[in-house]
């Protein structure tokens, strides 16, 4: 008589031979595919097909992350001679015109230029390499060439309402002064207060119509106007009312067409994936994004650069996480570092590989440590061939170095 197993080793097995069926799947989905079409980016020369663009955007898969923040530079470097003198950032407005005001001669350092950017996440050596270069290039450029900065976000009302008072101050002290104590407690500390978003209401419609009558027809003018709409979407931001991503469009939007009027015909923007693909993909959010909605606005003349990486590290607020993710369309960047890739180039197998989903790096801030842990929180799900119009995949990722 056979003598019966324990009914636990059973189950034991059972278990086993699941996770061990699971961790093969999980392998055979993830493992590198596609053959090695990839060129150094450092290399790389744009095709037509992006440089001729109106808008053509980098993303960043994650926020904090030395080698995304790098390619900024190394990007505008390769495009400013083509017509994109116009950058526009997922950015405070204020914050970024009084970047601006340095990139045109203005007095300091980089460093201290780099320091007023309104995102700890931009306050870095990378940053103070990319003004230090654009300034350099500024120097050497008259008026109309030079390249110019814009932030498209919402989120410092100190440094926007102070650009729009300061203009109307030279034109209307006496409303100037009414609305700077009128809007005193509507601070960068205040942002989030539901109270005193309610309560300087009237205060920034007043502002905005004080502007408008004061208009001269100015390129200051103009930019004084539009930090009096963005200190009201900062106010909508308080409230919790808004979409985001509709008013960094709205922004880009009024900076595409203000630079189209003036002769600037092309604009580089910079902000994180998961607002820039063209179809909503890299995100968790949901909803439009500044990236769709500028597919649907511009069609092929809004191009976008997604990034991606095997180990990424990232630097958010100090905390420094390290996170590896499997997507299985790095074969295609197999013996590159920081490999350069457009989509419309690659044929055959490799071109029904980007037709089908793939796992992505994402991270946003705050970052916290844990979350590198949990994989549904440092990952997208993305068609490439429908988000991007090409792709940098970096390897091997440091995280930034934030000014002290």
């Amino acid at each position: 008589m056979k003598k019966r197993k324990p009914l636990g080793l059973v189950f034991v097995a059972i278990i086993v031979s699941v996770a061990a069926v699971a961790a093969m799947v999980s392998w055979w989905q993830s493992r590198p595919q596609g053959s090695p079409v990839a060129g150094e980016f450092t290399e790389a020369v744009l095709s037509e097909r992006m440089t001729s663009a109106r808008v053509l955007a980098l993303g960043e898969a994650t926020h904090g992350t030395h080698e995304f923040q790098a390619l900024r530079l190394q990007l505008l470097q390769k495009v400013a001679d083509q017509g994109f003198t116009t950058v526009a950032w997922e950015e405070d407005f204020g914050s970024v015109a009084l970047v601006d005001a340095w990139l045109q001669g203005g007095p300091g350092t980089a460093v201290e230029a780099a320091r007023l950017f309104g995102y700890g996440l931009n306050r870095t050596r990378d940053t103070v390499d990319l003004l230090t270069w654009v300034r350099a290039q500024n120097d050497q450029h008259p008026a109309g060439e030079d390249i110019r900065f814009v932030g498209i976000d919402a989120a410092r009302p100190t440094a926007t309402k102070g650009l729009a008072l300061a203009w109307l101050a030279a034109r209307n002290p006496t409303a100037a002064a009414d609305l700077t104590a009128r809007l005193a407690r509507f601070t960068d500390e205040a942002l989030w207060d539901r109270a005193v978003a309610a309560d300087v209401e009237s205060a920034v419609a007043d502002l905005q119509a004080a502007l408008t009558a004061s208009d001269d027809g100015s390129e200051a003018a103009a930019e004084a106007r539009q930090a009096g709409r963005v200190l009201e979407q900062a106010r909508q931001r308080g409230l919790g009312v808004g979409n985001r991503d509709a008013m960094m469009f709205d922004n880009l939007a009024w900076v595409v067409e203000r630079g189209t009027a003036s002769g600037r015909e092309r604009t580089l923007l910079f902000g994180h994936n998961g607002h820039l693909d063209r179809a909503g993909q890299a995100t968790a959010v949901g909803g439009d994004t500044v990236g769709r909605l500028a597919a649907r606005q511009w069609g092929d003349d809004y191009r976008v650069i997604g990034t991606d990486g095997h180990r990424v590290g990232l630097n958010s607020q100090g905390t420094v996480s390290t996170l590896t993710v499997n997507g299985r369309i790095r074969g295609l960047f197999g013996g590159t570092t920081v490999g350069y890739l457009e989509l419309a180039s690659v044929t055959g197998a490799d071109a029904e590989l980007l037709r089908g989903a793939t796992t992505m790096v994402s991270a946003g801030e705050p970052f916290a440590s844990w979350q590198a842990w949990v994989p549904p929180l440092h990952t997208v799900s993305v068609t490439p061939a429908e988000a991007w119009d090409a792709l940098i995949y970096v390897w091997d990722a440091s995280p930034t170095e934030r000014l002290g």
